[in-house]
């Protein structure tokens, strides 16, 4: 575990200060590292408390009792979440491993301590940085899933990563060989690369935060103290008050900088002041981090995070190769440059780092990974091993010849009248289907299962009371229909040909194809050790798997980052001709997409809303003005998240000599205050209205209630011998004729048809067109249209209705 220690920050002279050892774990379990005193500091102790060891010097790993108070007892309940045992203690709070239920996946759940929850202005902090570290997705980068509250207590979710720190692999074998150290680091490289280039900076790399997984990928983890350009300068600054866990400053310190990080790795312009820094402190830092891999200790050593603190700023590094002489001359320099006391002395930026360990690697770029011949035939044998095992090859041919047999033949009896035996092969075709979308899932894990979980347990008490009537009235029509058993029946013949098919083709099948995908995964292993880009390590996978690549693909890393990869093999003509695998599953996945992304837009503005008004009512703000402030300050950075991308103003002057880095726009936008936000629009209540009469739920009931009602008007008028023109309106026992006169014709499924596309587009002018419509289809031709034969009062209906349903989809969004 790595200690983290509150300590005063510099200010010309070393003053003693009490110390303070709290723990901070990141999204794995990582004991301390021999030699290694990464002390974490972020805030001064109060200034009537000093901890004395026997001799009377400052107790270094001294911790308060009203402080640190060990692990805390894991929630009762956090929502979305199941927790199973407890990864790592800190002065933040705890991380647990837990499973995410909606998605069926391990994550790390930290929680927020009692301490630092009780402080406002910290957990406001604390809040919108995880929220902006949450848009980084890279493959050597922790991903931070969601943020969320349990009782009072802010808690977020991230990537579990199975393995260990790169602190634990040098406590484990020692130092490292530079060959291998230096492609450890420049993955991390690659991984603060993507942070910075969207105005982040970490400002705690280290040995411990640098996570090393079982395929050999390296994540930078513990986000804790991001800084993004939205921060500004006093927001990174502790509160003049606050409660234990949260300290200010000093009154002899009054004006000094707060220091944040871990002295053992940190810049000296960050020991200093660590709201003032930019993107070459993380450089500085990875460079001490090299330093340590390949001695096996850190620059400096101390018995206090002051002497640490002080040796950063003043004293000279030793150069790695005065510690292991077989550390190379041309690393060595690479390391001392990264960590020259002056920022502008180091590498401009952490894309000149990378190239630079590249070139020391003999990793030559020439826009993608080059592979040698064997590498290429190796991953053709994999694939073709893959695609051509008799099993799955046996399970393809039963699918395409079985399901197209079953359809036809239902078609086949609807034809010659026999609707009770057609209804019922169709019955069984569906919840075959069902079943076996369910049992593969759970077995294999499934993208668009773990997004249909996802989906269902995102349903709100509305959704369920949607969910639970639409089956009702399922269940009510099959049973006016006749056909309740007949359903059942079929439905468990369906069921038992999905477990058979799962048991006796796909489990084999499986296990058929485990032996190419772990020999890929070997040879990408090798790869990545010798420095190759995980970007370009997965389009030499994609580019050289053949026609047939996309599930082999997608078994390797996974159904978004097949997407990715498919976007980049269309630019260019080299790829040639690409089959889709099972491609009606994307807009099913869209779909389910945009709406989590609503979802969590929607959870993300309620809690920034919450804690930016905790933080301005503490400051003192009346309460009319700290929600208006807060809910705009939300608004703001919901919008910039939606944008996906943050650019830190500073790094366009950082000094002589340094140049923006690729990618970022010539003129950067300036930082965001959460107090200078534009103030929220008052939501309208004629829009309000609206959106409650033609929201998704309403639609969706309408929908069901159409459909359901033309299926018995069908049924009763026998529609399949009846002649044209001789039907009646639709009539149920003990209901009044004047309700169900309604649905006299096909128009109300259709209707119900356009009702339920609706739900796949968003907006409220779309919904209120849309609504209208359905209504001038159902209803049109019972208001006096006149028509001349043989075109008849329901067609213009059904014309005029569809247009309006047509200008509410194109107005809509997707």
């Amino acid at each position: 575990m790595n200690p983290v220690t509150h300590v005063r920050p510099l200010r010309g002279t070393v003053h003693r200060t009490a110390v303070r050892t709290i723990v901070n774990r990141t999204a794995i379990g990582a004991a301390p590292s021999p030699g290694h005193p990464a002390e974490d500091v972020e805030t001064p102790p109060p200034p009537d408390r000093t901890l004395h060891s026997p001799g009377g010097r400052p107790a270094a790993g001294s911790v308060p009792d009203e402080v640190d108070d060990g692990p805390a007892e894991p929630p009762a309940h956090v929502p979305g979440y199941r927790i199973e045992r407890v990864l790592g203690h800190g002065g933040m709070g705890t991380v647990y491993l837990a499973a995410q239920l909606s998605l069926d996946r391990p994550v790390a759940l930290k929680v927020m301590s009692r301490h630092w929850a009780a402080d406002p202005v910290f957990v406001a902090r604390f809040t919108r940085e995880a929220f902006a570290a949450a848009l980084l997705n890279h493959p050597n980068v922790v991903q931070i899933y969601d943020i969320g509250d349990v009782d009072g207590t802010k808690f977020f979710s991230m990537e579990y990563v199975p393995g260990r720190t790169l602190a634990d692999v040098v406590k484990a074998e020692g130092r490292l060989d530079p060959e291998t150290a230096v492609g450890y680091v420049l993955q991390a490289a690659r991984g603060l690369k993507h942070a910075h280039d969207r105005g982040m900076i970490h400002r705690d790399v280290k040995p411990d935060n640098l996570l090393l997984d079982e395929q050999g990928i390296v994540k930078v983890a513990d986000l804790g103290l991001v800084k993004t350009p939205t921060l500004t300068p006093e927001a990174d600054r502790l509160a003049d008050a606050a409660p234990a866990g949260l300290r200010s400053l000093p009154p002899d310190m009054t004006g000094a900088k707060m220091a944040l990080g871990t002295p053992a790795y940190m810049a000296p312009e960050q020991c200093r002041d660590a709201s003032a820094v930019d993107h070459r402190a993380d450089v500085y830092a990875l460079g001490a981090t090299l330093y340590a891999l390949v001695t096996g200790r850190p620059p400096f050593e101390g018995a206090t995070a002051v002497e640490l603190m002080t040796k950063q700023a003043y004293a000279p590094v030793v150069p790695p190769e005065a510690h292991v002489g077989r550390v190379p001359k041309e690393l060595s320099a690479v390391i001392l440059k990264m960590m020259a006391k002056s920022p502008a002395d180091r590498f401009a930026d952490m894309g000149e780092v990378v190239r630079t360990l590249e070139r020391w690697l003999g990793v030559h770029r020439t826009g993608t990974f080059a592979p040698r011949d064997e590498q290429i035939e190796q991953v053709e044998g994999f694939v073709r091993e893959f695609n051509t095992a008799p099993f799955a090859v046996r399970r393809a041919r039963v699918l395409s010849a079985v399901a197209p047999a079953i359809a036809l033949t239902a078609v086949l009896l609807l034809f010659f009248g026999r609707v009770g035996w057609a209804f019922g092969l169709a019955a069984m075709i569906l919840q075959g289907v069902v079943a076996y979308f369910v049992l593969n899932g759970v077995a294999r894990k499934t993208h668009l299962y773990s997004r249909a979980r996802q989906l269902v347990f995102g349903f709100s008490a509305g959704d369920w009371m949607v969910a639970t009537a639409a089956a009702g009235l399922f269940g009510v029509l099959l049973g006016l229909l006749d056909l309740f058993w007949t359903w059942v029946g079929f439905g468990v013949v369906g069921v038992g040909l999905a477990v058979a098919l799962r048991v006796v083709l796909d489990r084999r099948a499986d296990r058929e194809r485990l032996d190419p995908l772990r020999g890929c995964e070997l040879l990408l292993r090798r790869l990545r050790a010798t420095g190759a880009d995980e970007t370009e390590l997965r389009q030499f996978v994609a580019k050289y798997a053949g026609r047939d690549w996309e599930e082999f693909y997608e078994a390797l890393f996974g159904y978004e980052a097949k997407l990715a990869a498919r976007v980049v093999l269309s630019r260019g003509g080299c790829a040639g001709e690409r089959e889709k695998h099972a491609g009606w599953r994307e807009p099913v996945v869209a779909l389910i997409d945009r709406i989590e992304k609503a979802r969590r837009e929607a959870r993300g503005r309620k809690l920034l809303e919450e804690v930016e008004k905790a933080r301005l009512l503490a400051a003192g703000v009346v309460e009319k003005a700290a929600g208006e402030r807060a809910a705009a300050a939300a608004a703001a950075l919901v919008g910039q998240a939606r944008a996906g991308r943050y650019v830190d103003p500073s790094r366009r002057t950082v000094g002589p000599g340094a140049r923006t880095p690729v990618g970022l726009p010539s003129v950067a936008p300036q930082p965001v205050s959460p107090d200078l936000a534009p103030r929220a629009a008052a939501p309208d209540p004629v829009e309000r209205v609206a959106g409650l009469a033609v929201g998704p739920p309403v639609r969706a009931v309408l929908a069901a209630v159409l459909l359901a009602g033309c299926a018995l008007w069908a049924y009763q008028n026998r529609l399949y011998a009846a002649a044209p023109g001789m039907t009646r309106p639709l009539t149920l026992d003990g209901v009044p004729s004047a309700w169900t006169t309604w649905c006299d014709s096909a128009n109300a499924g259709w209707a119900g048809v356009l009702l339920l596309a609706s739900l796949f587009f968003r907006g409220r002018r779309m919904a209120l067109l849309v609504t209208l419509g359905a209504a001038v289809v159902v209803l049109g031709h019972q208001l006096g249209i006149r028509t001349v034969e043989p075109v008849r009062a329901s067609h213009v209906g059904w014309l005029l209705g569809s247009t309006f349903a047509l200008v509410g989809y194109r107005l809509g969004r997707r």
